[in-house]
């Protein structure tokens, strides 16, 4: 879906520009950008539109301002996000893990093993969505949201500004509310418009499509782009590679160029460059010619001579060029008002210039669900066991058989990989042999026998991957009357006490294994450490 997908690089700067995708954006009206986020060396800074700094290099990422502030990552070993105002001083705390820049007066924030939170420009929370796994920026007055349901599936809906569900997750995907429209996908890849009351206004039937824009909206039918109005009647038959809204034109792929047409399909500017960028409300867009790039008219007459490695949209009276591994920006005339010296400038307002859109428009969860994982695990009672239970309880309680149990092992798997959450899954283990020797290989099944130990192993993946120590913690917390011997204690090892047995927690390479063992005949043996 991605043909008009670009990718720019000198030996200074790599910049992804999206110039145009099916499900993205492309038409929004872009406010001229007066304070520019540029990097020279490694970290951001910010200068005016005759290259005054105004704030000084000190960030590791850096957005635009939107609604007065910008989204910004601090720079050393532990980088966390917050925003600033335009005096380059935090007016929100960077303490988040992640967040989204501000669309509609409100932002995502992400603290660490916290669920999205929703704040306003004053850095006030005003609610949590505990169950989403990832979250839109607002607009038009609703977020997506995406949960997995009780089958595993991944669906969309949207929250209102108040943390209320408007649209109840349901949908494979989904882009943006834009004039009470937003496209929507089905469980089949089809895609069709629901308005804000959740209602489908226009069928699932698109292979791809964009919010609305100026009363239409770009679509793709059978590998080709057209135009839709709001009754989902087309405008333009698919008939092109790809297309974007541009103001009151689209910038069209066909055969391999790129041209403009106009909202009736007459093309205005023929398919001739070998790549292009949107007008974005201005006179004049930037167009590849042999191998370097120059700015045309709405006629399609070259205006600024093809020179520079790349150029981007203008933005207000500035464009963005680089020549010589470096970056500037020039006039409408193509004269430099900023010479080229920047090594990098923010991936996010590169998007900005293009599409109007963001590169910090959605941020997922980073919950884990602690507290899932120790309610799960019973070091009192294991599976409701004890040490005098036989193993003739255990086969019938696991439904097992003497054939489950290996004559060469002291460690029984008797639940295997059970789901406690989306990143951890439970094994639990008898410890123990219930075969007794009575000559050479020669075994006899004990029933009467009792384990010597129990053992959970939790396997994390996902968002959980890397919280070993936050959930060996949250077990440890979790044992009441016990006492912790530390001299068999260390980092990733730490054992508990009471009068009657010992735990053992242990950590190591994404898994958590307790070890249940009597004080009477201890069993120190964990399923991880002998490579089960």
């Amino acid at each position: 879906m991605n043909n008009l997908k670009q990718t720019f690089k000198t030996s200074a700067i790599a910049i992804v520009a999206a110039a145009m995708t099916a499900c993205g954006g492309g038409g929004k009206d872009i406010d001229t950008v007066k304070l520019m986020p540029v990097k020279m060396g490694k970290e951001f800074q910010y200068v005016d539109a005759e290259g005054t700094i105004i704030i000084n290099p000190q960030f590791s990422e850096a957005t635009i301002f939107r609604n007065g502030l910008a989204l910004v990552q601090t720079s050393g070993d532990k980088p966390q996000w917050g925003f600033i105002g335009e005096d380059g001083k935090f007016a929100i705390t960077a303490n988040y893990k992640s967040a989204t820049v501000f669309s509609d007066d409100m932002a995502w924030v992400v603290s660490e093993n916290a669920a999205p939170t929703c704040i306003n420009t004053k850095g006030e929370l005003k609610f949590t969505l505990t169950n989403a796994e990832e979250v839109k920026v607002f607009s038009d007055g609703l977020a997506g949201f995406k949960e997995i349901n009780e089958t595993g599936e991944e669906k969309w809906g949207f929250v209102d500004k108040e943390g209320k569900v408007k649209i109840n997750a349901q949908f494979s995907d989904v882009g943006s509310f834009v004039d009470g429209k937003c496209p929507v996908s089905n469980i089949d890849g089809k895609w069709g418009y629901i308005d804000k009351e959740g209602k489908l206004v226009i069928n699932h039937q698109f292979d791809n499509a964009e919010s609305f824009f100026n009363s239409s909206a770009v679509v793709k039918s059978g590998g080709k782009a057209g135009l839709i109005d709001a009754t989902g009647k087309f405008l333009i038959n698919p008939q092109f590679t790809d297309m974007q809204s541009d103001g009151d034109l689209f910038l069209i792929e066909q055969d391999g160029k790129y041209g403009w047409t106009d909202k009736a399909g007459k093309i205005i500017i023929n398919p001739q460059f070998s790549k292009a960028f949107p007008f974005t409300n201005g006179k004049l867009a930037a167009v590849q010619s042999g191998n370097s790039y120059g700015y045309i008219d709405k006629e399609g007459k070259i205006i600024i001579n093809p020179q520079f490695d790349m150029a981007l949209p203008f933005n207000g009276k500035l464009a963005l060029v680089v020549s010589s591994n470096k970056i500037g920006f020039i006039d409408n005339e193509g004269k430099y008002v900023i010479n080229p010296q920047f090594d990098d400038v923010s991936k996010d307002m590169v998007e900005y210039f293009q599409t109007g859109g963001s590169s910090f428009s959605s941020v997922q969860t980073d919950f884990f669900n602690v507290g899932a994982i120790t309610s799960r695990i019973k070091s009192d009672a294991p599976e409701g066991l004890s040490f005098n239970s036989t193993m003739t309880e255990v086969l019938t309680k696991f439904k097992k058989s003497q054939e489950d149990f290996s004559k060469y092992s002291q460690e029984h798997m008797v639940i295997s990989s059970e789901k406690i959450t989306n990143d951890a899954t439970l094994n639990f283990y008898i410890l123990g042999s219930p075969w007794v020797s009575s000559g050479y290989y020669d075994y006899a099944f004990n029933a009467g026998l009792n384990p010597t130990g129990f053992a959970y192993m939790i396997n994390l993946t996902g968002k959980g991957y890397g919280k070993e120590d936050a959930v060996k913690t949250a077990i440890e917390t979790s044992l009441t009357g016990y006492t912790k011997d530390a001299t068999m204690s260390n980092e990733t090892e730490s054992t508990y006490k009471n009068a009657k047995q010992s735990v053992k927690v242990i950590t190591k390479n994404g898994k958590i294994v307790v070890v249940i063992s009597s004080l009477a005949g201890a069993s120190n043996v964990a399923p991880e450490e002998t490579g089960d």
